[in-house]
């Protein structure tokens, strides 16, 4: 009786019933309430009891009951470097074990300015069931220090991570000023210079103002998200500058948008660790990430015009588009307009057909 007794116990500490695995191994881990060891001439065993109540997790494809032996959960922030300034963006990358619920969300945390998080703040979250990355907001409403941790929690289930294992510093809104200068095949002259595009299409005065460009800062880590943006004017020697706030010190791709022009990213991420920064794109087609621009004359490099859809490729749609416009004789501000003279005529189909049949595209990471 005492040997079919210690059977029983063997088969409820082990109970593991899973319908589907779907690939996923999964390390047994015991959250133990009770145990023991005992032996009989011809046997010795040494038994765990495990919680006795676990829920039942599933999803589409997948059901997990728990009984006295629990997989592992798991969730494990990344590595987070300072200083970070209030009001910033930053990735907090984390890595989950175990089985999840589809609904469940991984919380980013901050701690007070001592380390504690006895009133956590959340600062940012995202739905799923892995490993991932959580886009968050440093609040502008709280004490500089540097003593801040950041931590994951996850709410289905409920399990809360450790910190990122090192002290951050939080402090001032950060301002950084960075220089670009870049053309657009469309647009350039020649001797280093572009048309005051807007002054030709008639919606603006100024003899050195190009067009407007959006200046971006994105993070270097999948999926390489926008944390900063900022709209200005290219100016007719290539020259741009864009102002950026509560922005951290560290590392970040360049990315520079158009109306008419191609998508195109810095070859390598930039590091911003002072207040003012360069960057020249029209020197070498390597400065760009995979060499995706066109040399407009010996030693000039400029952005490739003609993706007038905006939908990072030069094609088709974008020639239809231009001759539409064309056959309307149209005029005025217009991404059809690829020259910048004001005009949407046959000057302008050139350039464009010439990157359909290239098959250009925006290359990023």
């Amino acid at each position: 009786m005492k040997q079919f007794i210690i059977f029983a116990l063997i088969m409820l500490t082990n109970i593991l019933l899973v319908e589907s695995v779907n690939g996923q191994t999964l390390k047994p881990y015991v959250f133990p309430t009770n145990g023991g060891f005992a032996t009989s001439p011809n046997i010795s065993v040494s038994y765990t009891i495990g919680e006795p109540v676990t829920p039942t997790l599933q999803n589409a494809t997948m059901k997990l009951t728990q009984g006295f032996q629990q997989p592992e959960i798991q969730v494990r922030t990344g590595t987070i470097s300072g200083p970070l300034c209030l009001g910033s963006s930053l990735n907090v990358s984390y890595t989950a074990y175990g089985i999840f619920s589809s609904s469940n969300t991984f919380t980013a945390q901050l701690s007070n300015s001592s380390g504690s998080f006895s009133t956590p703040i959340n600062i940012g979250s995202v739905t799923g069931n892995s490993s991932g990355t959580i886009v968050a907001v440093v609040p502008t409403s709280i004490p500089t220090g540097s003593n801040y941790r950041i931590r994951v929690v996850s709410s289905t289930p409920l399990f809360v991570g450790p910190d990122n294992g090192s002290n951050i510093s939080l402090i001032n809104t950060c301002s950084n000023t960075i220089n670009v200068k870049l053309f657009i095949e469309g647009y350039y002259e020649g001797a280093g210079l572009m048309k005051p595009v807007r002054m030709n299409e008639g919606v603006g005065t100024s003899a050195v103002n190009v067009d407007y460009i959006n200046v971006e800062l994105h993070s270097i880590a999948f999926p390489y998200s926008t944390l900063a943006s900022t709209t200005v004017f290219l100016q007719t020697n290539g020259q741009a500058t864009a102002t950026f706030n509560s922005v951290n010190p560290g590392q970040y791709y360049l990315v520079v948008t158009h109306r008419n022009a191609i998508e195109t990213w810095s070859a390598n991420p930039i590091n911003l660790i002072s207040s003012t920064f360069n960057y020249d794109f029209s020197t070498s087609n390597n400065k760009a990430y995979g060499q995706n621009m066109v040399e407009v004359e010996p030693g000039i490099w400029a952005f490739y015009s003609g993706d007038v859809t905006s939908d990072e490729n030069i094609d088709l749609l974008d020639l239809s588009i231009l001759e539409l416009d064309i056959n309307d004789f149209a005029f005025g501000y217009l991404e059809t307009d690829i020259n910048g003279d004001g005009n949407v005529d046959l000057l302008d189909y050139p350039i464009l057909e010439s990157n359909v049949n290239n098959f250009i595209f925006s290359n990023h990471p």
